[in-house]
């Protein structure tokens, strides 16, 4: 006898529907069987076959076959001419064994069954989405603005977690609209019909933000390879066990413990995998594949370029995180030198980080969380930086900081020792010159 498996998603809400799809099926020789890896069904002779699938209100999520409360139910159904065929989830299929079968519910009873399913269903799929926006826009409040603005992967979850945060409650709303006018219907003695309904925006809207983070994230991975590691191992390691395990469950069916015995455990699984990739093999991929430079060619700027040096450049660090936002670079370069003044070996350093932007309110945004931190005894040197803004400070431990806002850039720059005017044109012209690697208009085309 050939068999077929159809997969087709249905809402507790289109229940009737469901039967109405059985129903055509069997007139065309396709008679339902039970849930397989799908709808499985069997070729026969077409026939007229009626049925109805309810809502099982003892019924769970981790039901992928009738447990023994759903087969209690369905000698209850049985004796009002209804045979259970099979049950998935809380759907319970039944056909019509006789011609006189009376209503398995009541029309009250059966509202409030798939109104609670659907509002228990929705709360599944909301909570986490909620939890989690709250968890990391909270951090993002409270980290720096700095941190995050640059990094695509952040900036992306700050996206995309209030539109998915937008597509939940948009379906909420849909969901009490919905049970508002049956429960009116109900009140004014109709019986309602639960058909298919076409959910058009709540696809497109997925569809859109699917794109969206694709389109993003593929922007990422092709400039950043290494470090999207980090994010992207778990996630497949995730799907890949993720996808079989769907499977073997629909095609093992489970009792409910068992299930969920079983899915506890593979999450376990993949999440101490995903953990153990992370920890050992990532990092030794990121940073085997972003070292440090040996020296600072190519640097924007080390202290040969603003005044004379000698011994040699001993340890240098770069950083670069860029977006559509702007960039910001952290650069470190540390000489070891001889000086009359210092007859033994000491270390000099330079660090310093530049930001970028098209924005000005970003700008503005990164100088003043710069200048909210007390500063010791602040000199303005506006006018010797030419700059929109340029504030010079010394720490309690001696280093000296330049605080420099141009319109596209703010630059903040730690020395050991203070600028004078001349150092600072130096610098000023070194950075600006149009073959840095900073220089916005080459960066900003």
């Amino acid at each position: 006898m050939k068999k077929r498996i159809i997969y087709i998603s249905f809402n507790y809400r289109d229940c009737d529907a469901f039967a109405e799809y059985l129903h055509q099926q069997s007139l065309l020789g396709w008679h339902f069987k039970e849930f397989r890896l799908g709808m499985v069904f069997e070729q026969g002779n077409p026939a007229d076959i009626h049925y109805i699938v309810e809502v099982f209100p003892k019924g769970t999520e981790m039901d992928t076959r009738p447990e023994s409360s759903a087969e209690e139910y369905a000698e209850y159904c049985e004796a009002a001419g209804w045979e259970l065929i099979d049950s998935s989830r809380k759907f319970c299929v039944f056909r019509r064994t006789e011609a006189d079968a009376v209503p398995i519910v009541t029309p009250e009873e059966r509202f409030a069954n798939i109104r609670k399913a659907e509002w228990l269903l929705w709360l599944g799929g909301a909570a986490p989405v909620f939890l989690l926006s709250a968890v990391y826009l909270s951090q993002v409040m409270t980290d720096s603005f700095s941190e995050w603005i640059f990094s695509t992967p952040s900036l992306l979850l700050f996206l995309f977690l209030p539109l998915l945060c937008a597509e939940r409650i948009f379906g909420g709303i849909d969901l009490l609209f919905w049970s508002v006018t049956r429960k009116k219907m109900l009140a004014a003695g109709s019986i309602p019909v639960y058909g298919k309904k076409k959910r058009f925006p709540f696809k497109a809207a997925r569809s859109v933000m699917l794109f969206l983070v694709v389109v993003a994230a593929y922007t990422h991975l092709y400039s950043h390879r290494e470090s999207c590691l980090l994010y992207l191992i778990p996630l497949l390691l995730i799907l890949i066990i993720r996808m079989p395990l769907s499977a073997l469950i629909s095609f093992w069916r489970p009792s409910r413990k068992y299930n969920q015995r079983f899915q506890d455990a593979a999450v376990w699984v993949a999440i101490f995998c995903s953990a153990m990739i992370t920890a050992v093999w990532v990092p030794g991929a990121v940073s085997g594949s972003e070292a440090i430079p040996e020296n600072a060619e190519g640097f924007p700027l080390v202290q040969a370029d603003y005044r004379q040096m000698s011994g040699a450049v001993t340890w240098t660090y770069a950083e670069h995180k860029e977006n559509l936002l702007g960039s910001v670079s952290h650069f470190y370069v540390d000489y070891n030198i001889e000086s009359p003044e210092h007859p033994y070996l000491h270390s000099d350093s330079l660090w310093y980080t530049i930001y970028q932007s098209r924005f000005s309110r970003i700008l503005a945004k990164l100088w003043e969380d710069e200048l909210s931190v007390p500063k010791e005894h602040p000199v303005n040197r506006t006018n010797i930086w030419n700059a929109v803004s340029a504030v010079s400070y010394t720490s309690e431990h001696g280093i000296c900081t330049e605080l420099v806002r141009c319109p596209d850039q703010i630059w903040i720059i730690h020395t050991d020792e203070r600028l004078n005017d001349c150092q600072i044109r130096s610098i000023y012209e070194k950075i600006r010159a149009p073959g840095n690697s900073l220089n916005p208009e080459r960066s900003f085309p």
